[in-house]
């Protein structure tokens, strides 16, 4: 699973982009880390936009400001493979 965050550097969004990859890197930790690859992708003209496997799901531009955690994680979530609970003895 690919994640791909391209924000605008010039407008200061790196620190917005760097708190969605650690909010979500939070949430799943450990048990995607060979599953989940998130990158970085510095740009211009006010971008804010997040894609998962290449598909766009988020775009600051087509809703006039930044996602939260909770929208991404509604887009990763039904691609999970793997239960991220780990399952009582």
């Amino acid at each position: 699973m690919d994640l791909e965050i391209t924000y605008c550097q010039p407008c200061g969004h790196q620190p917005t982009a760097i708190e969605l990859v650690n909010q979500l890197l939070a949430s799943y930790g450990m048990p995607l880390n060979k599953k989940l690859t998130i990158a970085l992708k510095p740009s211009d003209g006010g971008i804010f936009d997040v894609a998962l496997d290449g598909r766009l799901i988020f775009s600051r531009k087509q809703e006039g400001r930044f996602p939260t955690v909770e929208e991404i994680k509604k887009q990763i979530d039904p691609k999970l493979s793997i239960p991220l609970e780990v399952p009582s003895k």
